[in-house]
């Protein structure tokens, strides 16, 4: 254990907090969900307690901002986008990348979920033992593995969209353009946080993505934090991403100056 050996208060009542406040609670620990409007007096006085933030990324910097003199080591942002910049000022945050589905009563792990930073020990710990695979990783391998992930989040959502398809029936109709995507999204995040990602990213994804063959995206969501944000990277970078941009147009997003 560390000095986070108390309550965990899970803010975000979506499948991803629900998924790990099961988890948790089948281990022993004492979770306090936080709502809009319940729970926030204890997430922000309790000394020892742990904020796992399960927040949509849009709505992070309003829960940080809600969380101001909360020491940063007893934070945890669950992450699924590009939010290195909602926390580049926060040092000691810890961040955790989710690898499993969770829908009802359904759920199924897709890989290990890597945790970064002061909590992440503690928290691998934790949902091991309540039944989600975790680990504990270092800055360098936690960086490459966001990097995949981005690749993974890019597909998984505005493509989709854009073709009006199933996730099965995008990789089967439309391959090359997803691999060439994730490409574009891995190398660019990669090259963002001077990295090198794994060299098996399109298996692993290939992999990964197989019991989401009926997941559709009916709307394209977070564009800002996800294919928005790799074009954004290669803007920085002075390189082309052009699937990406392709795929943004088709959907009138304009990226934020």
């Amino acid at each position: 254990m560390t000095e986070q050996s108390g309550r965990v208060y899970i803010v975000g009542a979506g499948e991803v907090g629900r998924r790990l406040g099961h988890a948790l609670r089948g281990t022993g620990s004492e979770v306090i969900d936080v709502t809009r409007h319940e729970g926030w007096k204890g997430a922000r006085e309790d000394p020892t307690g742990i904020r796992l933030l399960c927040v949509r990324e849009e709505d992070l910097a309003t829960v940080l901002d809600r969380l101001a003199g909360v020491p940063d080591r007893s934070i945890v942002c669950i992450q699924n986008g590009w939010i290195r910049p909602l926390v580049s000022h926060r040092t000691d945050v810890t961040r955790g990348l989710i690898w499993f589905t969770s829908k009802g009563d359904f759920f199924e792990v897709l890989r290990e979920s890597p945790f970064h930073g002061p909590c992440a020990a503690v928290l691998a710990d934790r949902l091991a033992a309540g039944g989600i695979p975790a680990g504990n990783v270092d800055e360098s391998l936690f960086a490459a593995l966001e990097a995949d992930k981005m690749g993974f989040n890019c597909v998984v959502g505005l493509p989709l969209a854009v073709h009006g398809v199933t996730l099965e029936r995008y990789l089967t109709d439309h391959r090359d353009e997803a691999r060439a995507l994730v490409e574009e999204s891995v190398s660019t995040c990669a090259r963002a946080l001077d990295t090198t990602a794994d060299s098996g990213w399109w298996r692993e994804f290939c992999i990964a993505a197989q019991p989401l063959g009926r997941v559709r995206a009916t709307a394209a969501k977070a564009l800002e934090f996800r294919n928005g944000a790799v074009a954004r990277l290669a803007e920085q970078q002075g390189i082309t991403v052009p699937v990406t941009e392709r795929l943004l147009r088709k959907v009138g997003f304009a990226q934020p100056r």
